[in-house]
């Protein structure tokens, strides 16, 4: 295959269930996570079912956000503390335990205040299981299957958002709420089994000092510090708030439209089902560079028919306009998020996110009680009214913000276009998403060479990727035997210092400059992150292992000589 075709690179879901601990860890996400989802709608059904009340419903949503607030911080310590597997099995059987007493509250109708006590210790003791879970992924896959392993999480996470809350209505048709109590007990059972038979040890180095607070304000810092990270971070959570604060109505609005408890299921997992079907569509239209017009859009397509649900007149035209309300939520929820990650430095994108999460959580609890306050003192129309018109209208105040992000990204992109045009007609990058591309081009280092000028010496370490734009590059070894052998030319456009950084090990040839070069130099450490982000393509395998067959008998000088090109 020429260097300049392009393959189209597909997941590797497969390949990346081929390994034992990913396909248990995969059974306990399905199981554990679908109960969890139908608990919490036939809890919020029984809360709601008893006391008529949207005000008790916020306190049992807002009192495991709160936990989840405080609790993240030390949660991720704990999995980076202890054996990771050993934090799953131990907090999934406690789980267990205390889901069994909130089984107990329900079948004797003991006092609420009980239900919540008890729902916040669940959440504080569930707490550590994701960040947990999440750092084993990358223990028990290969690198080259580690993206095809996230993206299989987040899809059965989008498909059992739709199914969990259909199970929690079976349930609840069964006519005693504590079945489903019990059922999401038993999940944790399961879970711990499963967890326990993980053949896995993994721990990581949880830094002395500095507390979740910390870390918090790091990142609170960071955001006034991009204030283009700030505008689509306050986006991302006046979408979240609207769908939060929806979720606390939905009981309500599905006995309004004489849906009962099972209405409340088909609402809630009619909204989710609208984000499955348009999360491709979302992902094409983040390579738009309109993002402001089509962002504010998503907001009023999420907002508004939350609103013209209180007058759809059924379950199931409420039903309808929840799933299109769910589309627009998930349209602003990838834009922003890919936005995010590229205008963002790299080195400061995880603080930026691990801080969103809590903003988020924060907001959930604060805008679920104002709904909670709208629908008690004036009724579900209003309360849907400041929800479905009121937020979309104050997502207009970003506007010019946005249409500004949007000329700085246009702005970066012609920049940027040289060095992009070279990088996609190499087979090296094929499937990589384009902020990534974008990404390695502004971490390019361009230089022009001599001929004669040596860019890499055998023996030497492995730091960096070689593109060549224009000229043509002279490779050779030397053999076991002490023999020079002189290696296939590389002509533009193509690329050298691949094999090493694969392998993570020293240079196996030495590159000179046949003529006048003009070359990137692409630092080893964005290439590695590269790699994370896409599948390799066939072709990169296949030349990578034509190459490496005809160094593989080459051995390194004994002193390796400085770089000049270095």
């Amino acid at each position: 295959m020429a260097a300049g075709e392009v393959v189209q690179a597909k997941p590797r879901f497969i390949a990346a269930l081929k390994h034992r601990d990913l396909r248990l860890l995969t059974i306990a996400f399905i199981v554990d996570g679908g109960a969890s989802w139908s608990y919490n709608v036939v809890l919020i059904a029984y809360v709601f079912t008893r006391t008529q009340s949207a005000g008790w419903v916020t306190a049992l949503v807002t009192v495991r956000w709160v936990v989840g607030v405080l609790c993240g911080g030390y949660a991720g310590v704990l999995a980076d503390r202890y054996d990771r597997r050993l934090v799953l099995t131990v907090s999934a059987w406690i789980a267990s335990i205390v889901t069994v007493g909130i089984a107990a509250i329900v079948w004797v109708d003991a006092p609420l205040w009980m239900l919540l006590v008890a729902a916040a210790v669940l959440t504080a003791v569930c707490t550590p299981m994701r960040p947990a879970s999440g750092a084993l992924i990358p223990e028990v896959v290969p690198e080259s299957d580690l993206v095809a392993a996230n993206a299989l999480f987040a899809l059965l996470e989008s498909v059992i958002v739709v199914i969990g809350p259909g199970v929690g209505g079976v349930l609840l048709l069964m006519g005693a709420p504590v079945y489903g109590v019990l059922v999401n007990a038993a999940s944790f059972v399961f879970a711990a089994l499963v967890y326990n038979a993980l053949r896995v040890r993994s721990r990581g180095s949880a830094e002395v000092g500095g507390g979740a607070f910390a870390q918090w304000m790091s990142g609170v810092r960071t955001l006034g510090q991009h204030h283009k990270a700030l505008v689509l971070t306050v986006f991302l959570i006046l979408d979240s708030a609207a769908a939060n604060a929806a979720n606390v109505l939905l009981p309500a609005l599905s006995e309004h439209l004489h849906g009962n408890s099972v209405g409340y299921t088909l609402l809630l997992a009619a909204n989710a089902l609208g984000g499955v079907v348009v999360a491709g569509l979302a992902q094409k239209l983040a390579a738009t560079k309109r993002m402001a017009v089509l962002i504010t859009v998503a907001m009023f397509v999420q907002c508004v028919p939350l609103w013209l649900s209180v007058f759809a007149g059924s379950i199931l035209g409420g039903a309808a306009l929840q799933l299109l309300s769910g589309v627009g939520m998930v349209i602003v929820d990838v834009l922003a998020f890919t936005t995010l990650q590229r205008d963002l430095p790299r080195e400061v994108l995880g603080r930026v996110l691990g801080t969103l999460d809590v903003l988020i959580l924060t907001s959930a609890v604060l805008t679920s009680v104002l709904a909670s306050v709208l629908y008690a003192t004036f009724g579900l129309a209003v309360a849907f009214g400041v929800i479905g018109l009121g937020f979309p209208l104050l997502s207009l105040l970003g506007l010019p913000l946005l249409r500004r992000l949007d000329a700085d990204v246009a702005h970066r992109a012609i920049r940027l276009e040289p060095i992009t045009r070279t990088l996609d007609r190499l087979d090296l990058f094929a499937g990589a998403p384009r902020s990534l591309i974008e990404h390695l081009a502004e971490s390019a280092e361009e230089r022009t060479l001599a001929a004669g000028a040596v860019i890499i010496r055998q023996g030497d370490p492995s730091d960096a990727l070689w593109v060549l734009e224009d000229g043509v590059l002279e490779v050779d070894a030397v053999r076991g035997d002490g023999a020079i052998t002189a290696l296939p030319d590389v002509e533009a456009p193509g690329y050298v210092g691949e094999l090493g950084l694969l392998d993570r090990t020293v240079r196996s040839a030495t590159v000179t400059a046949k003529t006048t070069c003009r070359v990137l130099r692409i630092p080893g450490e964005e290439f590695a992150a590269a790699l994370e982000a896409s599948v390799p393509s066939p072709s990169m395998l296949g030349r990578a292992g034509v190459r490496m067959s005809r160094t593989s008998s080459a051995s390194p000088p004994s002193e390796p000589v400085q770089d000049p090109a270095q």
